[in-house]
């Protein structure tokens, strides 16, 4: 079966990484890796492997073609070490290639619709590890398909095996589009439980996601199942113009990334700003928002006709995706920056946006449930956490930070940089080593 070795020169200069004596190998297995650029999550295991030579683990990726994805970035890929050897193999999507007129059995997509990925990953795995072997497999999600090719290899190999899940596998209630028959469901619950039970050490990306898998698995020792939170990479922001001065004309507000309906919605916003302007409290004419790489809720008659109803026309710009690197320095013209991440089901969640957010030196207004990224924003003192079911905490906040921006002290409501070093990329590709290291020193086998 074919598959593709590549071996990136990249860019890896430019992060300084200073690589200690390589005595290990992991084998990761990831359906989100550069060119891969859809969302800030494929950074994690980007960085992980840009700096975990540093701790004395060299990397090699499984992963899917190119085409797999909906949105990629070339600038993104040259950040790929070259010591990196990256495998891409071929792939079956089942909504695109199984559905007729978009419909198809709920068990082809079990646990994801990627799950046809996995008998050319698997194979691919085979090769690689009988080419170079590895001491340690590594597979990270979504999509948990790669868990289960992480899991059959790991087996078929007898190595300890690190699981990482950067968002819950099962959610409740579950995401829009997801089968949710009974036995759909049984079975994705099963294969959750067997991932977990089998892997030498399970990693998520928040602590509320690790006790709640805690509380699920009690029979599976609390220490096996540890958080090693989302972050930022100081590399990013060497560049002095990442972090621009911020246009001085208007109070601009800044959003990077999609939006949508379900959870987020910048239509509160819209709502408090309208109703700041009627108490006198904001001039409309000194206030802009920017919302880049909205994707097609920013497109929709929904979202025109509430920023018409908001009399923000003038104020609202919808732009299409930037590379990663421009993206950044978008967010450093920005005045302040808007995170929206308002469900239920997203309430143990932190996007590694924020982390960037954060770095920029910009302080953050967050429209949030109670939960993770409230935590982040108390602790580092990165800007505003508010319920935007409370319009009218939201609409005072608006108000507070127009006279904060106003009389130029904005700047007081920045994360503390201090605090917010622990959340380096370098900093914690040395946490994900020692478990790595953790998983060895015990010979746990799946």
């Amino acid at each position: 079966m074919d598959y593709n070795n590549t071996s990136h020169a990249g860019n890896a200069g430019r992060f300084n990484v200073q690589v200690l004596k390589v005595v290990r190998h992991a084998l990761f297995v990831a359906f989100h890796y550069p060119p891969e650029a859809s969302s800030s999550g494929v950074l994690r295991t980007l960085k992980y492997s840009v700096y975990l030579p540093e701790y004395g683990w060299r990397v090699s990726v499984i992963t899917l073609d190119p085409s797999a994805y909906a949105v990629c970035d070339p600038q993104l890929e040259k950040q790929i070490p070259a010591g990196v050897r990256v495998v891409r193999t071929r792939y079956i999507n089942t909504q695109r290639h199984l559905s007729i007129r978009g419909i198809y059995p709920a068990i082809l997509a079990l646990p994801d619709r990627w799950i046809g990925w996995w008998p050319w990953a698997v194979a691919a795995g085979h090769r690689l590890l009988k080419e170079d072997p590895a001491e340690l497999i590594y597979s990270t999600s979504p999509q948990p398909t790669a868990h289960l090719v992480a899991m059959r290899l790991a087996s078929a190999h007898g190595l300890p095996w690190v699981t990482d899940f950067r968002d819950p596998w099962i959610e409740y209630p579950p995401p829009i589009g997801t089968p949710t028959g009974r036995v759909f469901l049984a079975l994705d619950r099963y294969l959750e439980r067997r991932v977990i039970e089998r892997s030498a050490r399970v990693v998520t990306s928040t602590a509320q996601m690790r006790d709640e898998m805690r509380l699920r698995y009690p029979k599976v020792p609390a220490d096996k199942i540890t958080a090693i939170l989302n972050g930022y990479d100081e590399a990013d922001f060497a560049d002095p113009d990442v972090l621009a001065r911020a246009r001085p004309e208007q109070l601009l507000i800044v959003h990077a990334g999609t939006i949508n309906p379900e959870f987020r919605d910048p239509r509160p916003l819209f709502r408090a700003l309208r109703l700041a302007a009627n108490q006198g409290a904001i001039p409309l004419d000194q206030v802009r928002l920017r919302f880049i790489g909205s994707g097609p809720f920013g497109e929709s008659p929904e979202m025109r006709a509430a920023v018409a109803e908001n009399g923000l026309v003038q104020q609202v710009e919808f732009v299409g995706r930037v590379p990663y690197e421009q993206a950044l320095r978008e967010l450093g013209c920005a005045d302040l920056l808007l995170l929206l991440q308002a469900s239920e089901d997203t309430t143990g969640l932190v996007p590694a946006k924020l982390y960037e957010y954060l770095r920029a030196q910009k302080p953050v207004l967050a429209l949030v449930w109670p939960g993770a990224s409230n935590e982040v924003l108390a602790m580092t003192g990165g800007g505003w956490a508010i319920d935007p079911r409370q319009p009218e905490a939201l609409t005072a906040t608006i108000a507070t930070v127009y006279q904060a921006w106003r009389s130029d002290t904005l700047k007081a409501h920045c994360a503390d940089l201090d605090l917010l070093r622990r959340f380096d990329r370098r900093t914690l590709a040395g946490e994900l080593a020692g478990v790595f290291d953790q998983a060895m020193q015990h010979g746990l086998r799946p």
